[in-house]
C-alpha cells in the first residue's frame, strides 16, 4: 500500500463514487477498482458498501479513511516544507468558508501579496465544518470560519464581525419595514440546515422570538450566492451577510427591509491547530498580518 493508493481511497470517500474518483484522478475506472481490490486484499476485508447514491465506507473503511488522511497530509506537508526551505518562494495554505472566500479575501490577498511577494497563497473554499476537520488534521496553515470552532483543541481568534440584513429584490412588493409577526407572511429563502451559517441564523431567530416552524420557507439552497440571486429575482426575502450584498445595494438590485428586533451579527474566526509551529517566523508573521488586516480590507 502506497501514498497514491491512500489518496485514491480518500478521493472515493470524498466523492462517494468510484467512477467520479477515477475521473478526478485521471485514471480508468477499472484500474481504480483493481487498486481498491488490492487494498481490500491487503487489509483483509471490504472497505466500501454500495448504496443507491454510490459507495460509502464500511466501519473498517472509516478507520482507513481517518489514518489515510493523516498519512497523506503529513506526506504532502513534508514536501511543502522541504520546498519552502529550499526556495525563496514559500507557500501558505488557507482554507475559507464560501462567504469569506468570495467577498472578504480577494482584496485582502491583494494587500498580502504587495507586502509578502515571496509567498504563494494557496486558497481553498469549503464549509466551516470541513475546515475545522481539515485544520485539526494539519491539512492547512490557517482556516477562516463563521462562528467559534467546536473543536476545543483548535486555537482561534476573532478577525471580523459582519451583520446580516433582511433584504428583498427591488421589484418585490413588500414594505420597507416589517414586524416580526409580518415576517411569517412572506416566503423566506434559507440555506440548507446542515450549514453552520443556517444553524447560527436559526439560533439567532429563536433567540429573538421567531418560531422557525411558522416561517414560510418554500425551499432551501446550498449557497449564499444562489439565495442572493433568488432574492434579486423577487422569489422571497432573505437574511444575507452585508459583505455579500454591498454591490447589489449600490446598484439597487436589493434593498434592506427593516425588522426591529431582528438585527443579527456573526463573528468570523481564524483557526489553527494548537501548538502548530509555522515553517518559519516569517510565515507566522504573515498569518498574524492577515488576521490583523482582514476586517479593514473586505472588498
Amino acid at each position: 500500500m502506497n501514498v497514491l493508493n491512500l489518496k485514491m481511497f480518500i478521493k472515493i470517500v470524498e466523492t462517494g463514487s468510484i467512477s467520479k474518483a477515477a475521473e478526478l484522478m485521471n485514471i480508468s475506472q477499472s484500474a481504480l477498482s483493481q487498486q481498491l481490490r488490492a487494498m481490500e486484499l491487503e487489509i483483509g476485508t471490504r472497505l466500501f458498501e454500495r448504496n443507491y447514491n454510490g459507495v460509502v465506507p464500511t466501519d473498517t473503511g472509516k478507520i482507513v479513511s481517518h489514518y489515510a488522511t493523516e498519512i497523506t497530509s503529513s506526506y504532502d506537508r513534508m514536501f511543502l516544507d522541504i520546498s519552502n526551505s529550499q526556495n525563496q518562494n514559500k507557500t501558505i495554505h488557507i482554507m475559507a468558508n464560501p462567504c469569506v472566500y468570495s467577498y472578504a479575501l480577494p482584496c485582502t490577498l491583494y494587500h498580502v501579496k504587495n507586502n509578502y511577494p515571496q509567498y504563494t497563497l494557496q486558497i481553498e473554499v469549503m464549509s466551516s465544518q470541513n475546515i475545522e476537520e481539515k485544520i485539526t488534521k494539519g491539512q492547512a496553515d490557517m482556516g477562516i470560519i463563521i462562528g467559534k470552532p467546536k473543536d476545543k483543541n483548535l486555537s482561534s481568534k476573532k478577525v471580523f464581525t459582519d451583520r446580516f440584513c433582511l433584504v428583498a429584490g427591488e421589484k418585490m412588493e413588500v414594505a420597507d419595514q416589517l414586524s416580526s409577526e409580518e415576517l411569517y407572511h412572506y416566503p423566506l429563502l434559507m440555506l440548507v440546515k446542515n450549514q453552520k451559517t443556517r444553524q447560527l441564523m436559526d439560533k439567532s431567530l429563536v433567540k429573538n422570538g421567531i418560531q422557525i416552524g411558522r416561517l414560510h420557507i418554500p425551499y432551501t439552497l446550498e449557497s449564499t450566492e444562489s439565495i442572493k440571486l433568488s432574492a434579486i429575482n423577487g422569489f422571497g426575502l432573505a437574511f444575507l451577510p452585508y459583505m455579500a450584498i454591498k454591490k447589489e445595494l449600490y446598484h439597487k438590485q436589493l434593498r434592506i427591509i427593516e425588522c426591529p428586533g431582528l438585527e443579527f451579527e456573526n463573528d468570523y474566526y481564524s483557526i489553527k491547530r494548537s501548538g502548530d509551529v509555522p515553517a518559519s517566523p516569517e510565515s507566522a508573521k504573515l498569518i498574524k498580518y492577515i488576521e490583523k488586516i482582514l476586517k479593514d480590507t473586505i472588498c
